[in-house]
């Protein structure tokens, strides 16, 4: 018997995605419990790289402004798993042969979805981010930070992209179905 090559890359891509959703939460979690060893190393994901430019010292930071700091920059990155975790599912679904279903489609849509929704919450939790880091600091050196950058636009333009060919192949299922019901 002769194996699908795609189907075998599928299944890679699906066990990579998972490897890459447990290895971007735990890198995250230990940047701010291990920040002089992981910081040198990786360095911070999404919210966790803020501390490079707001010039925070987390060794001295108490515990739970610590806490707080891996709770906020986790959830950018929680949404943004969902959204893997979809695409995993949708790999697996390849892996099976079901390229063409309304199932894989609503999964893509899932992946576009959520990675709007993380740059949306990575927006939106940039300036809790910096008010929770410096809030130790004395007047005049706490800091509120607004940050757009252009490869915000880029993702989501990438997440609207992914969204209305996820929709487009959805339709695409429908009416071949229909079709299929009057042949």
């Amino acid at each position: 018997m002769k194996t699908d090559p795609l189907a075998n890359r599928s299944r890679i891509l699906a066990t990579t995605t998972l490897a890459l959703v447990a290895g971007m939460l735990l890198a995250n979690i230990a940047y701010w419990i291990f920040p002089n060893a992981i910081g040198t190393y990786v360095g911070g994901f999404n919210l966790s790289a803020m501390t490079e430019t707001l010039q925070a010292d987390i060794p001295l930071m108490p515990w739970w402004q610590v806490a707080g700091a891996i709770i906020l920059s986790s959830i950018p990155l929680l949404i943004l798993a969902k959204g893997l975790l979809a695409l995993r599912s949708l790999f697996l679904a390849y892996s099976k042969g079901e390229y063409f279903s309304t199932e894989s489609a609503e999964l893509l849509g899932k992946v576009g979805k959520s990675v709007s929704i993380w740059v949306l919450a990575s927006l939106l939790l940039t300036p809790v981010m910096s008010v929770w880091v410096t809030i130790l600091r004395p007047a005049g050196e706490r800091l509120l930070t607004i940050s757009f950058e252009p490869s915000h636009l880029v993702a989501l333009f990438l997440s609207a992209s992914l969204m209305i060919i996820a929709r487009s192949l959805y339709k695409a299922c429908s009416l071949a179905r229909e079709n299929q019901q009057f042949v």
